[in-house]
């Protein structure tokens, strides 16, 4: 096994798997993204490929919770809250089809520690400060929800359960995202993006065979 340390994530790369020190997991690895995208990772490593696949994933917490703050001091508290999250099971599941070079940096910006306290912070004693009680306590709860990720975690239990019971017509939204990750940056590099395809075929198979071990077990 090889652990390589990348923006402040640890990536742990098994013969089978990816996986990071946040809990997400991908059905590939950096033999096989070079299988499949020759050449790329002479220009993007594997841990800037992941951590960018990461930044994405991770900007369903992020954006759901600047989302409330936003709409908390325009609206109702219930709406806002109901608007972001349902906002963040959509961009969840959504993501990977808004996979841009362009708005990366932004989301990960965003997705940064400092921003969250610094906003949450300013937001939250500004309602306190106005009486705005009911929506103090969903911001405190959204916090907490989002900056540990206990719904993105939720809906990828909902995912992985999908995807064990039969459900395989679909990658499994982490490999989609890397897959859009590793065609938007062989379409930048001028490389043929069809190679990118195969990715999904190989990740189909990994996942069947990580199930089917699974259930031998």
């Amino acid at each position: 096994m090889n652990s390589k340390r990348s923006h402040s994530i640890n990536i742990l790369e098994t013969p089978f798997s990816t996986v990071t020190s946040g809990g997400h997991w991908f059905h590939a690895t950096r033999d096989t993204i070079e299988s499949f995208v020759p050449g790329l990772l002479k220009k993007h490593s594997f841990e800037d490929l992941i951590s960018r696949a990461v930044t994405w994933i991770d900007s369903a917490d992020s954006l759901a919770m600047l989302l409330f703050f936003a709409l908390a001091f325009t609206t109702n508290a219930w709406i806002a809250a109901a608007v972001a999250f349902i906002f963040h099971w959509w961009w969840y599941h959504k993501k990977s089809a808004f996979v841009n070079i362009v708005f990366t940096p932004l989301l990960s910006f965003l997705n940064k520690d400092f921003i969250q306290l610094v906003v949450a912070a300013v937001a939250l004693s500004f309602m306190g400060i106005t009486g705005m009680y009911l929506a103090v306590t969903f911001g405190i709860i959204y916090f907490f929800l989002f900056k540990v990720s206990l719904l993105r975690r939720l809906w990828d239990r909902i995912d992985v359960r999908k995807s064990g019971s039969g459900d395989r017509k679909n990658l499994p939204l982490n490999d989609r995202v890397l897959k859009m990750v590793l065609v938007r940056y062989s379409l930048y590099e001028n490389m043929p993006p069809p190679e990118a395809e195969k990715l999904e075929h190989h990740v189909r198979q990994a996942v069947v065979d990580y199930n089917t071990r699974n259930r031998k077990k």
